[in-house]
């Protein structure tokens, strides 16, 4: 935490607490989106930025970012989704993301989101929130979750105890959402009242409470929100001590030391405080739970918790998914293939008498790159949509939590199955998720093997050998590749927490939410922005290369075995022999540890095929069903991409496992695709 967090954090924002006019963005108004997790905040985002959203990382950290903006009665607002968390302390990543933008960035309102249906637990974040100064206007989601569970509300009655405007919304039905834009836009004009009920702490809380912020007063560090520092303290906050100790006198800061010492003791009381504060106003405008109300999640978490039934129903469901991801995208991409096909024999009319080397430039190689791009949208995209489906309905949790005993006996953490599942669509994204851990070890685990996971670029690459030489077994071969796969993730797993990763596994806490009929726009939205994000990166990775390709399959020699290219395949042939792999598949694989996707530009290039009709013909007359079938596991198993490694050297910060990270799949894929080899070849 640098320096500028505190400052920040204390700099007087020119508000007060009655409703003043915020006139900070003249260009914009900030809404940040803040909440526990799975209570509706992608689904509030996505309806009120729709495509006009961006999605990245925060600065320096690998928890995802997403702002989007909308226009709402001739005004621009600046929709900031902040990670879903139930704190703003410093015990994890999110956490802290959550609470440095809101004290350092200053947003003219957040919008705390509620779940109806768990008021208790959604509102102490809350009351974090209201102790940073900010504006608050609260989203009180889920009411028609919270009636199934004989949850009543009175929200006028809500909205005159809290102090702070309470906007009834459903968001998955879009309903309040025009409401919680006007009640923003009012906020901000201060034109809505804000007087949010008073949170006051027990004496010996309170006076220390005065006498840090006395002490912080004194340093030489401009420190205006004392109260919001010194309760960061008496929290336990390690961050902000560690910042205070360059700013405070050896003596105050040998104070702060001593009030840290008891934090453990106050962090209970001003726990016990704040939940006081929240039965005072709960209590008053909500209704005692009905007894014995049997809820449709409670019946179906009857069947889906149970160890055997539980289990068969989550794999059914995963099968179902991959049947369905490779069934409906393999005749769009086929469509898609032949459309640019069709698009060449244009192109070369065109292009006329124009050099060979131009037509040759523009058609094999930029046109070539592009179709190759477009032919991978079915396949990402199906997939990424029911991923969404998955975590929209609430079955993801379910399929971590029923998966943990599996996971349990692989000597593999729970939450590991998420990082699994998401590392099929990208292992950037799996080698990230890695960050849900609690436990360290569990961690690096997960960062490495979450790379045997075969993502969808791999599968794009494995989903065009099938076509070519497994048509008639499609199903059974993608089968086996997720099963070879997810077993050298076992072994792995097993492997090095006896050797370079011991330590025990943290246990598993996750929440399980209410179950939810799939929002068809929260939906959509996820799968665009995470396909989109995929094209961004492959889309520039394969149109380059495949330019670079073919200058390198062309020149010096003019034909590419007198090319560099050539030059390279015919070095390296030798140990492709062992395998059964010529020249070209082992150029192929090199050019593949970039992007995998980049496998099938580099055989299109040096079999001159134009399409994957062509390219399928010049495979079958090259190399044998065996020889597919080896090279689609070595190119499963063997080192993981360039993003990919980037990613893991940032999570790992560890060269020595970071090494481990490389070799060891590659070694692994050599094994597996000799044993494969050999055996076949005496079948």
């Amino acid at each position: 935490m640098k320096n500028k967090y505190i400052r920040s954090m204390n700099t007087d924002s020119g508000r007060d607490s009655g409703g003043g006019a915020l006139p900070r963005h003249p260009g914009s108004i900030t809404v940040a989106l803040a909440g526990n997790p799975n209570v509706g905040k992608s689904t509030i985002f996505n309806i009120l930025t729709g495509l006009n959203q961006h999605v990245g990382n925060w600065p320096g950290k690998t928890v995802e970012k997403k702002e989007g903006f909308t226009e709402y009665n001739g005004k621009t607002y600046k929709i900031v989704d902040l990670p879903g968390t139930y704190s703003l302390s410093s015990g994890s990543i999110e956490e802290t993301i959550a609470a440095t933008y809101i004290v350092e960035q200053k947003p003219d309102v957040v919008v705390s989101i509620l779940d109806a249906s768990n008021l208790d637990r959604n509102l102490y974040l809350l009351t974090q929130i209201l102790e940073t100064g900010t504006r608050v206007i609260i989203a009180l989601n889920m009411l028609d979750l919270a009636a199934s569970k004989g949850v009543e509300i009175n929200v006028e009655r809500f909205e005159q105890l809290i102090g702070i405007p309470v906007i009834p919304i459903v968001a998955v039905k879009n309903r309040g959402i025009k409401e919680l834009l006007s009640a923003v836009s009012e906020l901000v004009a201060g034109t809505r009242t804000f007087h949010p009920a008073p949170l006051a702490y027990s004496k010996p809380i309170e006076d220390l409470i005065r006498e840090i912020s006395t002490r912080l007063g004194s340093s030489s560090a401009p420190l205006s929100n004392l109260r919001w520092v010194s309760l960061k303290i008496l929290e336990g906050d390690d961050h902000v001590a560690g910042v205070l100790k360059s700013l405070l006198s050896a003596g105050d800061y040998r104070f702060i030391q001593d009030v840290q010492g008891r934090a453990e003791k106050l962090i209970v009381e001003i726990a016990d405080a704040r939940y006081d504060w929240i039965h005072r106003i709960t209590s008053g405008a909500v209704s005692p739970l009905k007894l014995n109300i049997i809820t449709f999640t409670d019946k179906l978490d009857h069947l889906l918790t149970n160890q055997v039934l539980g289990l068969t129903i989550v794999v059914l469901i995963l099968g179902f998914i991959f049947w369905a991801t490779f069934g409906l995208s393999t005749p769009l991409m086929s469509l898609l293939s032949s459309s640019f096909s069709m698009l060449d024999g244009v192109s070369a009319q065109l292009l006329g008498r124009a050099p060979e080397w131009v037509k040759g430039l523009l058609i094999n190689g930029i046109l070539g790159g592009v179709g190759t791009v477009v032919s991978f949208f079915p396949l990402i995209f199906i997939f990424f949509v029911f991923l969404g489906i998955l975590e929209d309905t609430g079955l993801l949790a379910r399929s971590t939590f029923i998966m943990d005993r599996v996971m349990h006996v692989l000597g593999l953490h729970g939450k590991s199955f998420i990082c699994l599942l998401v590392g099929y669509g990208c292992n950037v994204p799996g080698v990230m998720c890695s960050r849900v851990m609690d436990n360290e070890t569990d961690r690096k685990l997960s960062v490495l093997i979450n790379p045997f996971i075969p993502c969808s670029a791999r599968f794009v690459v494995t989903s065009l050998f099938v076509s070519v030489f497994f048509p008639n077994h499609a199903a059974l071969v993608m089968v086996s590749v997720i099963g070879i796969s997810f077993a050298v993730v076992v072994v792995t797993g097993l492997l090095l927490r006896k050797t370079v990763l011991k330590g025990d596994r943290s246990p598993l806490i996750i929440e399980l939410p209410l179950y939810r009929k799939p929002n068809a726009r929260t939906v959509g939205l996820y799968a665009w922005s995470k396909t989109v994000s995929f094209f961004r990166r492959a889309g520039t990775y394969i149109v380059s290369f495949t330019v670079i390709l073919w200058f390198l399959s062309h020149y010096p020699g003019g034909t590419i075995d007198k090319s560099v290219l050539g030059m390279i395949g015919k070095f390296i042939a030798p140990a492709g022999r062992i395998l059964g792999f010529d020249w070209r598949i082992m150029v192929a694989l090199i050019t593949g540890f970039s992007a995998k996707e980049t496998s099938i530009a580099t055989l299109s290039v040096l079999y001159n095929a134009s399409d994957e009709s062509v390219l399928g013909t010049a495979l079958r007359q090259s190399i044998s069903p065996l020889v597919a079938y080896v090279f689609i596991i070595f190119q499963t198993l063997y080192i993981p991409c360039l993003a990919t490694i980037v990613t893991m050297k940032r999570e790992l910060h560890d060269n020595k496992l970071l090494a481990i990270g490389i070799v060891y799949p590659l070694l692994v894929a050599f094994l597996i695709s000799f044993a494969i080899y050999t055996v076949g070849l005496h079948l």
